[in-house]
């Protein structure tokens, strides 16, 4: 179980700032850089790849393209993902992010990203972390938000299907299989390729064989990609009928 209790900020080497779990000595991003992991494995192996392959395609790409992200944590993710929004303004981006365990407001004013995203994305942020849990909210004009404070493991039921359905990419960015094992299973797997559209891709920083392994199990096809700094590889899901 993860002790949301004792929470700390650190520095991680590209000087980014993240949250650090004390007593499992884990961090909410790699130590490697916080930045440059989710640039690397979510925006640019997650959105990005998504979006050049579908252009590329002979189908039209949807207009409106849904990301649901597993593990809100700080938010970087997410404000990375506005930004890009910014640069794609003939589509509509609705985003929807789970987190059982969300930051606290002190948590959010030691952070730094400020310092690398400019005053003007840090306004963004903290329209981030003040949207009403449960409700959507639009963060930009072409960019909506919802966030859900829930278990991960409730993917398993239908609770969470009359919320989120026909997603186009998957932020899986939860607290590592050493940590939390029960959410790296076939059965949250299962959950979320139901939840999936056709074409549609699911990207995580873990490679682990037990964590291919239930991915396949659930129907993905699963490709091995090259790590951000500090780790060789991660993971890239896709349904069959994608790209």
């Amino acid at each position: 179980m993860v002790n949301i209790l004792k929470r700390e900020i650190v520095i991680t080497a590209d000087g980014s700032s993240t949250i650090r779990l004390c007593e499992e000595d884990e961090c909410y991003h790699s130590v490697n850089g916080a930045l440059a992991e989710s640039l690397h494995i979510f925006i640019n192996n997650g959105l990005n790849r998504f979006l050049n392959e579908k252009r590329a395609s002979v189908e039209p790409i949807h207009k409106c393209i849904s990301i649901l992200e597993i593990g809100l944590g700080t938010g970087l993710n997410c404000i990375l993902t506005a930004i890009e929004a910014l640069k794609h303004k003939d589509l509509i981006f609705n985003y929807i992010a789970i987190e059982k365990y969300p930051v606290t407001v002190q948590e959010l004013k030691c952070l730094n990203y400020e310092n690398f995203l400019g005053r003007d994305y840090n306004s963004i942020l903290e329209k981030i972390h003040s949207v009403q849990w449960g409700v959507s909210e639009k963060i930009l004009n072409n960019f909506n938000l919802t966030k859900i404070e829930r278990d991960i493991k409730e993917l398993e039921g239908d609770s969470l299907k009359g919320v989120i359905s026909n997603v186009d990419i998957v932020y899986f960015d939860a607290f590592s299989p050493n940590i939390q094992p029960e959410l790296w299973s076939r059965e949250i797997f299962k959950g979320l390729f139901s939840m999936m559209s056709g074409g549609s891709i699911l990207i995580t920083y873990s490679s682990r064989g037990s964590v291919k392994i239930a991915l396949r199990e659930s129907g993905f096809s699963v490709k091995r990609l090259k790590g951000p700094s500090g780790k060789r590889h991660i993971t890239l899901a896709t349904r069959p009928d994608t790209f």
